[in-house]
């Protein structure tokens, strides 16, 4: 971009040249999508969104027990309530619980595509529809992943994404918002940059503005990674899902449930996630397969970010769960506490998956 690591402004210098905005038009190509906005992260992405959508203090945000922190350090960055449900078989919203919550305050439904596996989003869209709710899918574990034919991130109202180290495709840090709504597309494109209205009519120095904003920028050094990154997308969801669907067909199945699956041509295939009939058994099994050299993802190694139930930090000082938030979500403790989350690796060829399952494959016959 000839020297300018800035996305905006400065033309006479960069030749024309906007590499945070071509990343921008090339992933609303890739989630078929009319408007996309690159953001510092996702959890700026959902903060950012969420006020696009109207969201303020005092509403009411229903989102699921098993999510990043992030989901509801949002909600409650914005001053709202978070009103969290717990999960099904699919690790995901459960759609009677996510009924039974709604309320007059309810502004917003926000389902977590968690480790790629799409919600139900038939479902949630009907009852978003039925009580006038919009829907933000938060879809920062599930870039490349669908639902029906739709990718993630294009079925509700708007989409979030991350875009940090450990997803699909990284730019180092940063986030992406999605929408086919122009009205929340432009808020977002003045709100992440101070309020700036680009106005072709001004330079920059004299640009026209009618709300505050924050500086939520990303750099042209990201848009480039990203641009790059995005090229490769498709390669791997494709080898996530084969190094999955190799790993799972090839695991003795007797002593385990595995996750549901809302959408087998959709799933993201990011991990392979199982439960045993207890808790003990699963303690059991990861310390055998750790003790073998392998490890889980998020479940049960980060479980404390990932799971509502043990977040005191925040609901110590929400009267919603101040005296509950240790077990009004029984249900879903029940099932993550009994889950093995083993991560998919794009790089993992058959012989380091042929050891992996031998290894997993004698746990499971020793316990």
């Amino acid at each position: 971009s000839n020297g300018v690591l800035f996305a905006h402004g400065f033309n006479n210098l960069r030749n024309d040249k906007f590499l945070v905005r071509d990343f921008e038009k090339n992933f609303s190509k890739v989630l078929k999508v009319n408007y996309s906005q690159a953001v510092t992260s996702g959890t700026v992405a959902q903060l950012v969104a969420m006020l696009a959508m109207g969201i303020k203090r005092g509403d009411e945000v229903i989102t699921q027990a098993h999510t990043f922190v992030a989901t509801v350090e949002s909600i409650l960055a914005i001053g709202a309530t978070p009103v969290i449900v717990d999960i099904d078989e699919t690790y995901n919203m459960d759609i009677t619980d996510l009924e039974n919550a709604i309320t007059e305050k309810t502004k917003l439904i926000v389902p977590v595509h968690m480790l790629g596996n799409p919600c139900r989003m038939t479902e949630i869209m009907k009852i978003g529809q039925k009580y006038s709710i919009p829907v933000l899918e938060d879809a920062c574990e599930a870039l490349g992943g669908s639902y029906k034919n739709q990718p993630l991130g294009s079925i509700g109202h708007a989409g979030i994404f991350s875009l940090d180290f450990a997803k699909t495709i990284t730019t180092g840090e940063g986030g992406m918002i999605t929408t086919n709504d122009k009205d929340i597309y432009t808020y977002c494109k003045e709100y992440h940059d101070h309020g700036h209205q680009s106005n072709p009519k001004y330079p920059r120095g004299r640009d026209t503005r009618v709300i505050p904003g924050m500086n939520y920028r990303m750099t042209e050094m990201q848009g480039a990674v990203g641009l790059a990154q995005l090229k490769k997308l498709d390669f791997i969801v494709k080898k996530n899902r084969e190094n999955k669907f190799y790993l799972k067909n090839n695991i003795n199945g007797e002593k385990i449930i595995f996750r549901e699956i809302t959408d087998e041509n959709g799933d993201l295939a990011d991990t392979l996630i199982f439960n045993f009939e207890s808790k003990s058994l699963a303690d059991i099994f990861v310390k055998k397969y750790n003790n073998h050299g392998y490890f889980t993802k998020n479940i049960p190694d980060a479980l404390d970010w990932h799971f509502s139930g043990t977040w005191n930090q925040m609901f110590n000082e929400t009267p919603m769960y101040k005296n509950s938030w240790s077990t009004v979500w029984s249900k879903s403790a029940n099932l993550l506490y009994r889950s093995v989350a083993i991560p998919i690796f794009v790089k993992n060829d058959k012989d380091y998956m042929n050891k992996q399952i031998d290894a997993i494959n004698k746990i499971l016959k020793e316990i």
